[in-house]
């Protein structure tokens, strides 16, 4: 069976979205080959065809990047990301907080509502121009079935392109990308872009023949959508195993050590991940701090994405946890395995958010699987991970009281980080690694197949 797996983006991003794409067409028996969307204009990463582990991602370029054979419309389109692109950079080169620059936001006020009917059509013209490129290359790689990823903007040109071909549709739900926008601060709950994004998103969700979801809390979400439970299959996320013998070392991991001064009381408190508020890994800092005027040697390690490593930077200074505090990254992901090694006691601290509370994270899987103690908020998407004492420790989200006194227990009690990490690696290796998680879409497969007769 040939699968053209549709995704939003891909390797050699290293964002969690990439990597659970990387590793599951990696795993994945059957047959299979990438495409991703032109959503991404400013990525030079999504341009030209990447194969990684003999994984193959085919492009739907951005117009920006193309000149020759654009409809009107993808030349419209193309117009004006140049022009938003200078614009930006010229508003970034600007003193934002002059005077001149107040007023003039205020009478340019009546733009947005043209700048919002603009993006409607573009994303019209986008969706359209991206279901032809995979009804092209459905045919050219005689695919059997075409599985889509979240969001619906990948999703519905999917859906109409699968429909054309009379080929089984499978929809991902991997997150709520609506929700996500809330917790981050971008869109207000239940407003009109939160519900013009779940409309079109359960609109995909009731027409797939067959959806997947990342968690059981996720599966709930989508049967209270409307979708069949029948017709929904969990494959969770999971964890690679490591050979320590192969890993390569980054040219910035010696300089971390170094930074880190670590001593045998000291324990290094880390976080390898995004950025985002809905990680809300201030509350993190915010522990070490306490711990550390409390006369603990403790470190903060958080491996990141540049986005956010600024204002967690300032928020250390305020803190006053001064060279205690090592913040670094990115690094690709082949090298993030190492840094694993660095840190004694891994936290998840999300606040208690919509999307927190159904939507499982990638990272804790692999600090289970590098035998790390991990900590989590008490979030039902996080308890379907760890089981309280035995695979890591959960805290009361959002409790600051509660997050210091449970890395207090483990700084306290060696034998039970060591204990929690063997548990958390053998628990990941018979339950949550790739190969084992993959075998679900098997399932899900024949379930798309079945309801297209």
């Amino acid at each position: 069976m040939k699968i053209l797996q549709v995704l939003a983006n891909s390797s050699p991003d290293v964002n969690g979205y990439a990597v659970r794409t990387q590793m599951i067409l990696q795993n994945q028996p059957q047959d299979v080959v990438g495409l991703t969307s032109p959503w991404y204009p400013q990525r030079e990463t999504m341009i030209d065809n990447f194969t990684h582990n003999g994984v193959q991602y085919l492009r739907t370029v951005h117009p920006l990047h193309k000149q020759n054979k654009l409809s009107f419309g993808l030349k419209l389109v193309r117009r004006q990301t140049i022009k938003e692109r200078s614009k930006q950079k010229q508003e970034h080169n600007s003193n934002s907080n002059s005077k001149s620059n107040i007023v003039g936001k205020l009478f340019r006020a009546p733009g947005y509502f043209t700048k919002l009917a603009w993006k409607v059509v573009e994303e019209k013209i986008l969706m359209n121009y991206f279901m032809q490129r995979i009804i092209e290359v459905a045919k050219h790689e005689k695919a059997d079935l075409i599985h889509a990823h979240t969001p619906y903007r990948v999703g519905l040109p999917a859906l109409k392109a699968a429909r054309k071909l009379g080929l089984p549709f499978i929809y991902e739900m991997r997150g709520m990308w609506e929700e996500t926008a809330v917790a981050n601060g971008r869109w207000r709950a239940n407003g009109p872009a939160y519900r013009r994004f779940q409309r079109f998103e359960n609109k995909v969700l009731r027409a797939a023949d067959s959806v997947v979801c990342i968690s059981e809390t996720l599966k709930h979400e989508a049967i209270s959508r409307g979708v069949d439970a029948a017709r929904i299959t969990v494959v969770t996320n999971a964890a690679q195993t490591i050979d320590h013998n192969g890993l390569k070392k980054h040219e910035t991991f010696d300089q971390v050590v170094s930074s880190l001064g670590i001593e045998p009381s000291t324990r290094v408190i880390g976080y390898i991940g995004s950025l985002r508020e809905m990680e809300g890994v201030d509350l993190t800092a915010e522990a070490v701090a306490e711990l550390s005027q409390q006369g603990f040697d403790v470190r903060l390690l958080v491996l990141s994405g540049v986005a956010g490593q600024e204002e967690l930077r300032n928020l250390c200074a305020r803190l006053q946890l001064g060279d205690r505090a090592i913040i670094t990254g990115p690094v690709p992901h082949q090298f993030v395995p190492q840094f694993y090694d660095l840190i004694d006691i891994f936290v998840v601290s999300r606040p208690d958010t919509a999307v927190t509370r159904l939507v499982t994270p990638l990272k804790p899987f692999e600090a289970m699987a590098m035998k790390r103690a991990v900590v989590v908020s008490n979030l039902d998407a996080l308890k379907e991970i760890i089981t309280d004492n035995e695979t890591g420790l959960l805290y009361q989200a959002g409790d600051l009281s509660s997050l210091v006194d449970t890395i207090l227990r483990l700084i306290n009690d060696e034998k039970l980080i060591s204990s929690l990490g063997n548990n958390a690696y053998d628990w990941i290796i018979q339950n949550r690694t790739w190969e084992l998680v993959v075998e679900n879409y098997s399932v899900a497969y024949q379930i798309a197949v079945d309801n297209r007769g």
